[in-house]
């Protein structure tokens, strides 16, 4: 695991006098009248927060500037402005076929995305547009909101790449790409640990930079990482056991979804009909918690993102046949789901135990 990049201290003083000051101790200042070559911060934004970019004015890609070293170009000039001020923890944006070098104080807070699929309404660009939050600039412009939102998750993923950089030793660099290509899309993610079949830890939340760095540093440890579906794990000995034959347990990555289901298992063959509904709403008035779950983790398996009680039709390739299966999913929803067959019943509908399973029922809905 790992804390997130250094943030930019934010004193008194304006962006505009802190990065004019940051930059002068590299590169000349440009000044109308007096120093004709140089960096100028500016801003063609009216009201505050202003959206603030950096300016090269002048000069010539063969005539030396000053006394520090020949001129470089415009686009040299670009990319050695953005790496100052990305070295310090400011928010750099560099849109492309520009020269300007938009940038920002790093928010406070810094979960969630940074990039974003965005309509666009300016006439002549792409009816969609990819939005660095954080600047305020955009990076893309795309014909559907699809694609946006791909390019808006390849710009988070070099983003979070940039980070991770900043906050790891050298030694793990060359392991970051390889645990980034692993790992996928996907912003926010959940770790769980895998003991044996019946004992696991509950997911845990955490950003992306916490997956990248955990699974860069099994990488280069020599574990053999590998993925299903959506699911990348690791295996590890636990600390406690012998060193001869130690216990072994697994590191579970899987992505957290924007809009996991509720209450019953969304299998590709499975169906939701109106009883399974039906139940589902009457638990939940009742004050119970439904499982909730996420991204598909390959093999049949789609990851639990919270436990509660689940509900399925008896049969979920057939809604024909009559009754549900009720169960529970995970350890801390054995109370609260041992309600459900009271619950329902107090609705008329009959509720017998699974005989095969303790903690299971199977429920049918009053006779019409």
């Amino acid at each position: 695991m790992t804390n997130s990049v250094p943030r930019t201290v934010l004193p008194s003083v304006s962006l505009a006098a802190r990065v004019t000051t940051l930059l002068a101790r590299t590169f000349p200042e440009y000044v109308p009248g007096v120093e004709y070559e140089g960096f100028r911060v500016e801003s063609l934004d009216t009201r505050e927060p202003r959206r603030m970019f950096v300016r090269w004015h002048g000069g010539t890609p063969t005539r030396p500037v000053w006394t520090h070293g020949p001129a470089l170009g415009r686009e040299k000039y670009r990319a050695q402005i953005a790496e100052v001020l990305t070295r310090e923890g400011y928010a750099v944006t560099c849109v492309p076929g520009r020269m300007d070098v938009y940038v920002s104080d790093r928010p406070h807070d810094t979960a969630g995305p940074r990039f974003a699929p965005v309509a666009n309404d300016v006439p002549f660009t792409g009816p969609w547009l990819v939005m660095d939050l954080w600047t305020r600039a955009h990076v893309a412009f795309a014909d559907t909101e699809e694609e946006a939102a791909a390019e808006a998750m390849r710009a988070e993923r070099r983003h979070v790449l940039t980070d991770a950089r900043m906050v790891t030793a050298p030694e793990l660099w060359d392991f970051l790409e390889g645990a980034d290509a692993v790992l996928g899309d996907g912003l926010t993610w959940l770790r769980r640990e895998v003991h044996n079949v019946v004992r696991h830890t509950a997911p845990v939340r955490h950003e992306r930079i916490d997956a990248v760095v955990d699974v860069a540093n099994a990488l280069r440890r020599g574990d053999r990482c590998s993925a299903e579906g959506r699911l990348v794990g690791y295996e590890r000995p636990y600390p406690s056991a012998g060193e001869d034959r130690p216990d072994m347990y697994s590191v579970h990555w899987v992505p957290k979804s924007a809009a996991p289901a509720v209450g019953y298992f969304p299998g590709a063959g499975w169906q939701r009909g109106p009883e399974v509904a039906t139940a589902i709403t009457l638990l939940i008035e009742a004050g119970l918690t439904p499982v909730r779950y996420g991204e598909s983790i390959g093999g049949g398996s789609v990851m639990c993102e919270a436990d509660g009680f689940m509900v399925s039709a008896a049969d979920p390739s057939d809604l024909r046949v009559p009754g549900i299966h009720i169960d529970g999913i995970g350890s801390p929803s054995a109370d609260q789901t041992a309600r459900a067959p009271e619950v329902l019943r107090a609705a008329s509908w009959r509720v017998e135990g699974d005989r095969g399973w303790p903690g299971a029922w199977t429920a049918f809905p009053p006779a019409e």
